[in-house]
């Protein structure tokens, strides 16, 4: 396929939709390796597909943030009214409902953000001399009545 101003809104459509890229090429008919060579080949392309693929990434940043600190909402109950021909949902009941802060999604941000201060994994360094001694076979001891 060629390379057209069409092809690449399409493409970074599904790109802003948070298609993946292989998706995204499979549904304006192109392959990957095109895609991945018109990134090192165009510059103009490289720069829509990054803006393109960073919407979907931001939204998810910012759902496991809201996730992280907890949240509050508000919850409609409808009734359905026939009014005339036409069925209408008249709101009835409002609540508002609380979302716990998610440990996990603390933790997770905690981490990538400040990984020297907040992984599970700690690097020791260590200095100094060590002598380390190698046995490399153990004596058996002699049988007593072997010996006699």
């Amino acid at each position: 396929m060629k390379y057209c101003p069409e092809i690449i809104e399409k493409l970074c459509k599904h790109l802003r939709q948070g298609s993946s890229i292989k998706s995204a090429c499979a549904a304006v008919g192109i392959s990957r390796e095109t895609f991945h060579k018109w990134k090192k080949e165009k510059s103009d392309f490289s720069d829509k597909a990054a803006k393109a693929m960073a919407i979907p990434d931001r939204k998810v940043e910012n759902a496991m943030y809201k996730s992280a600190r907890g949240y509050s909402y508000t919850e409609t109950e409808y009734k359905a009214v026939q009014v005339k021909e036409k069925i209408r949902h008249i709101p009835i009941k409002k609540t508002r409902k609380m979302v716990q802060a998610s440990v996990g999604a603390q933790k997770f941000i905690l981490i990538n953000r400040n990984p020297e201060e907040w992984r599970d994994k700690q690097d020791l360094n260590l200095s100094g001399d060590m002598n380390i001694t190698v046995i490399s076979a153990i004596p058996r001891k002699k049988d007593n009545a072997a010996s006699e």
